[in-house]
C-alpha cells in the first residue's frame, strides 16, 4: 500500500494539502474556543455550534489525510522525532480540552448562564494555546528532521 501511494506523486501533495488545511480549521477553531475561555465570553451558542461542526469535520480529516501519509511514508514519519514529540503533544492537548470540557462546561444550564471561568482553567487554556503552536511546529519540522 505504501508503494502504491508513492507512486501516485500527486495523491502525496493532495493528501498533504487537506491535512494543512485540516489543521488549520482546528486550529483556528481551538485558539478561539481558548481565547473566549480566558476571555470569559463562552456564552454564545452559535459560536459553540460553529467550533463543534469544526471540530467534527476536521479532526477525522486529520485522522485519515495522517494515517495514509504514515503509510505512505512510515521511516519517515514513526521514526521522527518531530512526529514522535508531535503525537505527544495532541495527546497533551486533547487531555486539556477534555478536562476542560468536564469542568468548564459541567454547568447544566450552559451556555445560556454566564459562565465564570477558573483562573486554574485560564491557565489550561494558555497552556493549550502554547501547546497548538508547538503542534504546528513540530508538523513543520518532520520534513526537516
Amino acid at each position: 500500500m505504501s508503494q502504491a501511494i508513492q507512486n501516485k506523486s500527486d495523491l502525496i501533495a493532495f493528501l498533504q494539502s487537506l491535512h494543512i488545511l485540516a489543521i488549520s480549521v482546528i486550529l483556528i477553531a481551538m485558539l478561539v474556543f481558548n481565547f473566549r475561555l480566558i476571555s470569559n465570553k463562552l456564552g454564545d451558542s452559535l459560536f459553540l455550534s460553529g467550533f463543534k461542526y469544526n471540530a467534527i469535520v476536521s479532526l477525522p480529516v486529520l485522522l485519515v489525510t495522517g494515517v495514509f501519509l504514515i503509510i505512505a511514508e512510515p521511516a519517515r514519519s514513526l521514526a521522527n522525532e518531530a512526529f514522535q514529540i508531535k503525537m505527544i503533544l495532541l495527546v497533551i492537548v486533547l487531555s486539556i480540552y477534555r478536562y476542560l470540557n468536564q469542568t468548564v462546561f459541567s454547568t447544566a444550564d450552559f451556555p445560556n448562564s454566564s459562565v465564570q471561568v477558573s483562573l486554574i482553567s485560564k491557565l489550561w487554556a494558555t497552556l493549550s494555546i502554547l501547546i497548538w503552536v508547538g503542534i504546528v511546529f513540530a508538523g513543520r519540522w518532520i520534513a526537516y528532521l
